[in-house]
């Protein structure tokens, strides 16, 4: 019941990794790297988000060297306004320009009421998807 937008191998199998080993089940999942533009993690996003009954969404990935953070959380943020979803967001992300994503993520957060969970690199990626497999549960158990 969980939604996963993983980027890079390795963090996208600590990802799903680690939802797996604290009860969590992942309901739809897409990886994507390199450096995306923001309109193929817009598309990507609408995909992940189609699925019924989604309880969480985790956005995940490592440490980018090369990936401009900002340019595909725009294109996640932008595919949330259409979407509106009301389940709790753990997004954990870390690389050049991650300040300024953060930042439009709580402008986005405040303006459209999501609740967005932001977690830099001093959290490692098994932790943030502990964190939304707790969140989620709390979620479904609130009878949403």
């Amino acid at each position: 019941d969980i939604g996963i937008l993983a980027s890079g191998g390795g963090g996208s199998l600590v990802a799903l990794d680690g939802g797996l080993a604290t009860g969590g089940a992942p309901a739809n999942y897409t990886e994507y790297s390199g450096n995306p533009p923001a309109e193929k993690v817009y598309k990507l996003t609408k995909i992940v988000l189609s699925k019924k009954g989604l309880n969480g969404l985790l956005v995940a990935g490592a440490i980018a060297n090369f990936t401009d953070i900002y340019e595909p959380l725009r294109g996640f943020a932008e595919a949330l306004k259409e979407v509106k979803p009301k389940f709790p967001i753990v997004i954990r992300r870390a690389g050049p320009r991650d300040k300024e994503a953060f930042e439009m993520l709580r402008e986005a957060a405040k303006k459209d009421g999501f609740d967005f969970h932001l977690f830099g690199p001093e959290t490692p990626i098994d932790e943030a998807a502990e964190t939304i497999v707790k969140l989620a549960k709390e979620y479904e158990a609130k009878g949403h």
